[in-house]
């Protein structure tokens, strides 16, 4: 399977995407640098869109590989048919061929077992290669429609007249891993000259040094695009991209964003970065988004538009993924990914003067609520890792534990060194290791805590890993604002959350008593539409179009269970707001 624990980072995992919506994350890949390195083998790729009628219906695409050497029997090519739950290009039969100097590439399709996250095909060799090997697909947009169950947004897909998607559903990869002097072509020829081709890697034409997986984990979009920043150049490191005309201001949006990514570009010392995000409309009611490789792709439906406010908000975490990463696997580091890209994700969009105190108490309350109203905020970190990929409550863990644990480490460290030092004084430094793809490893961090507070430090490390309540510190958070005390409720659906996956969803495991139960929803019952509650507000409604006896009826209730003590923050009176900021 292709590298999905690096990418997967998200509370909203593939199969608890029923409950917590569309997003998913992507760890910045540690393999990829600037061009120069002569002596490594060359990979191209073309792409080449059609059109019938004015539309594009398809990617015609070649890629050169040089270097490979596989043996009989071993496979040339992998790539994935299923990807968290969103079919791929499947290139059944002969749509994928191969050749290299000795002519025609016989080829042999195997595909994979099952595993959580998807099933992978790969394209076995017939006879030894000889000299660069050609390889030919064509990808056809996946179709949707209203009916289509939401989840991350990486299928190939048609919208108004143009063509996006993630290299993870359309192209294949060599199974090295071996860097390579890539070349991505766009072959517009026959297109009307107003038309372009984008990649996370810029506009146009691109040359890069990337493992194969830094094509693969990468978007796509292609035909008549709308841009920001107006204009048209190679070199912009700032770029949003979009098909279908929004009912929301995309302009205002994206001098926000773009004014966020060189705030934190320049806190986390990454000047040489780029970025860029990519719209599509879905024809189903979600939204959501889905990051990779220095791009995100976030969905929309007229049905619940989103605001300019949520869309920094959403962006920001995503954008912080850029940076903070440990070396471990998923379950060791996701606490680090997640807490990072919540709790930075806020602070530097106050800093940045995009969002005042209001928003910012507002932020951190919803981060807080997400924490103490999690029914499994008491699991071990590799207790939560078994359960993530089944269950919302256990993907969300990494989030608000990360987030609480961070904020109160920060407030540790800047009470011990009297001001003059802070959290970025760890993370900065481990996030410019992992820009020169030396990712600290987790063991470090706790040496480096202890380091800033002393033996707690590390005491500490372990309570968090270990899933013991964290309460906050009195400090954290700054002057004008001071942790309180409050009643709050856990988070609780009311019946199995398996229920909400699967291609078809009914109700089973209903509680009697709980507010599903109370706001008429039953056992059996069919759920043809739903809209649910995400990561910053758990305890929101839930409405759940059901089918019941042929008839159709929409139910409403709050997710909440038993009572629990919880903390929020409350603004501090007597502060003025000149010295909130910290």
């Amino acid at each position: 399977m292709t590298n999905m624990s690096k990418w997967m980072t998200s509370g909203c995992a593939a199969l608890a995407l029923a409950v917590c919506g569309d997003q998913a994350h992507a760890a910045p890949s540690s393999r990829l640098s600037s061009p120069g390195r002569t002596s490594l083998p060359r990979l191209t790729l073309t792409l080449k869109p059609h059109a019938t009628d004015g539309a594009l219906d398809y990617l015609d695409g070649t890629m050169v590989i040089h270097g490979l050497r596989v043996a009989p029997g071993k496979p040339l090519v992998r790539m994935a048919l299923l990807v968290a739950s969103i079919p791929t290009v499947r290139y059944d039969g002969n749509a994928l061929t191969a050749s290299d100097a000795q002519g025609p590439l016989p080829l042999t399709q195997k595909d994979g077992a099952p595993t959580p996250m998807g099933v992978d095909r790969d394209w076995l060799v017939d006879r030894a290669i000889e000299g660069p090997v050609t390889v030919w697909f064509r990808a056809y947009p996946r179709q949707v429609d209203k009916d289509t169950r939401p989840g991350p947004l990486f299928d190939l897909r048609a919208e108004s007249g143009g063509l996006s998607g993630a290299g993870l559903t359309f192209l294949p990869h060599p199974l090295t891993e071996s860097r390579y002097r890539i070349r991505l072509s766009w072959d517009m020829t026959g297109l009307p000259p107003t038309d372009r081709g984008v990649s996370c890697y810029g506009d146009g034409d691109a040359d890069f040094v990337a493992t194969a997986e830094g094509l693969t984990e990468c978007y796509y979009a292609v035909g008549p695009l709308q841009v920001y920043p107006p204009g048209s150049t190679r070199d912009r490191k700032f770029g949003i991209y979009w098909l279908s005309d929004a009912p929301f201001d995309v302009q205002s949006a994206a001098a926000q964003i773009q004014t966020l990514f060189g705030y934190m570009s320049r806190f986390f010392h990454d000047q040489g970065g780029s970025y860029r995000v990519f719209i599509r409309k879905n024809p189903y009611a979600s939204g959501g988004g889905t990051a990779l490789h220095r791009s995100f792709m976030f969905g929309w439906n007229s049905e619940h538009p989103p605001t300019v406010e949520g869309l920094e908000g959403l962006l920001a975490h995503e954008m912080t993924h850029n940076w903070p990463a440990l070396k471990g696997e998923h379950g060791e580091t996701s606490w680090y990914a997640e807490g990072n890209a919540e709790y930075y994700s806020i602070l530097l969009s106050w800093r940045a003067g995009l969002i005042n105190a209001d928003e910012f108490l507002k932020r951190i309350n919803g981060r807080a609520a997400g924490y103490y109203q999690n029914p499994l905020q008491n699991l071990t970190l590799q207790q939560a890792e078994e359960r993530y990929w089944q269950e919302a409550n256990a993907s969300y863990v990494p989030y608000g534990r990360g987030f609480m644990y961070l904020a109160n480490t920060d407030a540790e460290i800047r009470a011990h060194s009297r001001g003059t030092r802070s959290l970025a004084d760890i993370v900065v430094p481990f996030a410019e290791r992992a820009q020169s793809g030396k990712l600290p490893p987790v063991a470090e961090w706790g040496a480096r805590v202890t380091a800033e507070i002393g033996p707690r430090g590390q005491a500490e490390f372990a309570d968090m890993t270990a899933g013991k309540r964290i309460i906050p510190a009195a400090n954290a958070f700054g002057p004008c604002f001071k942790p309180q005390a409050i009643e709050t409720r856990l988070n609780d659906l009311g019946f199995d959350e398996g229920s909400l996956r699967g291609p078809k969803k009914v109700i089973r495991g209903l509680r009697a008593g709980s507010n599903a139960a109370l706001a008429g929803l039953r056992d059996g019952d069919e759920v043809v539409h739903r809209s649910l509650p995400d990561q910053e507000n758990p305890n929101g409604p839930i409405t759940l179009t059901v089918k019941r006896t042929g008839a159709q009826r929409e139910i409403r209730f709050v997710p909440e269970g038993q009572s629990a003590e919880g903390y929020r923050w409350v603004r501090v009176a007597e502060v003025p707001d000149s010295e909130c900021r910290y």
